[in-house]
């Protein structure tokens, strides 16, 4: 049998179009809350709204893996590991999306990268994402994802209740505390067309994968927290958004969502979990920083 090579896959390409959907964009504001009046047609989409887009829903239910994905080793490299999770993005915004806009994506593959942690064997694989509108480079998103190895879930289920809220913290310039259900975990995989199992199968995400509780989707508590940002400074234009997971958080659990300006400018926002350890690390930059 050949050994199979991962590097092979660095440096693949493929390309994608899609239309800017108005209705994606009013179903998002509805989620977070939003004027869904702003959402029509034409209007600016959120700037994470390129992530409602390119949906795998041209993929039959035969390509599909036991986790709900795509199966791994067409244009995804084959990493033999079970467990995948969104660990970060890089994004910067080079125009805005209109709703009604041809929309092209080029992903390429960056680079994949082989380590051994606390946890066991993991991958990261980096994408460089490329969105234009009309033509026009719009966004550049690196989105990095990790593979990690299989867990050990006990007999029955791992489920356990959510964790106790905890206080909100103090020090930061504005505080946010929001609480994902399982609606809208619903709600986020039906808009991004997201099968991973862990967001709504609860005897698959507790009894495969060890998880106490369907996980909150990482791209969406980022999301709320660049939500978050913007309905504090509703005058910024961002030109910069990068996020780094660092622990999941589970339906039903209070998040804070705080965040405060640097001296150089920088904003640097949190997502605290219920146990006050930061989920989601993230910085904003402005095009006024």
């Amino acid at each position: 049998m050949t050994e199979i090579n991962l590097q092979d896959w660095v440096g693949r390409s493929s390309t994608e179009e899609d239309i800017a959907s108005p209705i994606s964009a009013a179903r998002l504001a509805t989620l977070l809350e939003q004027d869904v009046s702003s959402s029509t047609e034409s209007a600016t989409l959120f700037p994470v709204g390129h992530w409602l887009h390119f949906a795998e829903d041209e993929v039959p239910m035969s390509e599909l893996g036991t986790d709900g994905h795509v199966k791994l080793g067409g244009f995804m490299p084959p990493v033999g590991l079970p467990r995948r999770m969104w660990a970060g993005s890089k994004m910067q915004f080079h125009a805005p999306i209109l709703a009604g806009q041809k929309l092209s994506r080029t992903t390429t593959i960056e680079s994949i990268t082989e380590k051994t942690g606390g946890s066991g064997s993991l991958c990261f694989v980096v994408l460089r994402h490329e969105v234009s509108a009309d033509g026009n480079l719009a966004t550049t998103d690196r989105h990095t994802i990790v593979y990690r190895e299989a867990t050990a879930a006990p007999d029955g289920s791992a489920a356990a209740p959510p964790r106790a809220d905890s206080l909100a913290p103090e020090g930061w310039d504005w505080v946010r505390s929001v609480r994902p259900n399982e609606v809208m975990l619903f709600r986020y995989s039906a808009l991004t067309f997201n099968s991973h199992r862990i967001h709504y199968d609860h005897p698959y995400v507790t009894q495969v994968e060890g998880y106490p509780g369907l996980v909150t989707h990482g791209p969406l508590t980022a999301t709320l927290l660049l939500d978050a940002f913007m309905k504090n400074h509703p005058d910024a234009t961002i030109a910069t958004y990068d996020f780094r997971a660092k622990s999941p958080l589970f339906a039903g659990e209070q998040i804070h969502l705080v965040g405060h300006r640097t001296d150089s400018g920088v904003h640097e926002l949190q997502a605290i979990a219920p146990d006050g350890k930061t989920a989601i690390a993230a910085t904003v930059t402005t095009t006024e920083s």
